[in-house]
């Protein structure tokens, strides 16, 4: 009986953990492109220099939000 459940559990919690990270990641992934998109849309309306400030700063905080998600994913 524990032979059963070493052969079977033991490789059926790693291939969940394995999909639960690749999904993370997927999210991360997903989170980053739709920053790049934002800033990109906003950078083309962007011509005050404060603006522009403004939103590299919004960038950066999400950026960072990001990284820390990423970090919680490797823990």
């Amino acid at each position: 009986m524990v032979a059963l459940g070493t052969t079977c559990g033991f490789p059926t919690l790693v291939i969940t953990l394995i999909a639960v990270a690749c999904s993370q990641f997927e999210k991360v992934k997903a989170a980053i492109l739709d920053i790049r998109q934002q800033h990109m849309t906003s950078q083309q309306g962007v011509e005050d220099e404060k603006m522009h400030t403004v939103t590299n700063r919004d960038l950066q905080a999400k950026l960072n939000a990001c990284i820390r998600n990423h970090q919680k994913i490797m823990a």
